[in-house]
């Protein structure tokens, strides 16, 4: 079972985001319109000529969405799916080491079976302005996750953009999600312009797991 407390801490942060964010959400959604859905056991993501957006199955507060030309996607073969995860790899060990400074970042991913409200079978990298970088979980290199996103913030207008990740700018949500029954195994890649003051839950503290 979960820490009361901290599971209870948990609830009241999500009734808060739903809260201030809840018509904002919706309002995106309705926009949006029924669109096509591309889904996994750990996300879903819907997009139209409207708009697009994205949301866990587990945390559907966790949510990136834009409207009219904030949207771009695609569908990617697995070549080009592995290419964008060792990109976002690339980057995520550069800022570890202080060799692509950033002002913030937001990154997380989902395996198989992964969880972002307990922290199970994931990646996060988080850094916020003024602080270091902080990682947590395991960056499984020979595992395509369920479910990627990065938010990335240069600060530094002059700073160059992460290689082969030019089309992230610091207004902007890149994620990946993995096909559920696709026999051709194409992922859907898509940017999206963030959705004004949207919460990172993966920078949440997760609940206490106890036996």
């Amino acid at each position: 079972m979960l820490h009361t407390e901290n599971t209870t801490e948990f609830a009241a942060l999500r009734a808060a985001h739903h809260d201030k964010h809840g018509l904002t959400i919706a309002y995106i959604k309705k926009k949006v319109g029924a669109g096509t859905e591309y889904a996994n056991e750990v996300a879903r993501a819907v997009v139209s000529p409207h708009g697009g957006y994205y949301e866990l199955a587990e945390l559907p507060e966790e949510f990136a969405g834009a409207l009219g030309t904030g949207v771009s996607h695609r569908l990617v073969a697995p070549a080009d799916a592995w290419q964008t995860l060792m990109q976002v790899q690339t980057l995520a060990t550069r800022i570890l080491t202080g060799e692509h400074p950033v002002r913030a970042v937001s990154l997380f991913a989902l395996y198989a079976g992964g969880s972002l409200r307990t922290r199970r079978r994931m990646f996060v990298l988080d850094q916020r302005p003024g602080e270091p970088p902080f990682a947590h979980g395991s960056w499984q290199p020979d595992l395509l996750p369920r479910f990627l996103k990065l938010r990335l913030d240069c600060g530094d207008a002059s700073a160059l953009p992460a290689p082969g990740l030019e089309t992230l700018t610091d207004k902007s949500v890149l994620f990946l999600l993995a096909p559920q029954n696709r026999d051709d195994g194409h992922a859907l890649l898509a940017t999206l312009a963030r959705t004004p003051g949207a919460q990172d839950f993966s920078t949440q503290p997760a609940p206490t797991t106890v036996n």
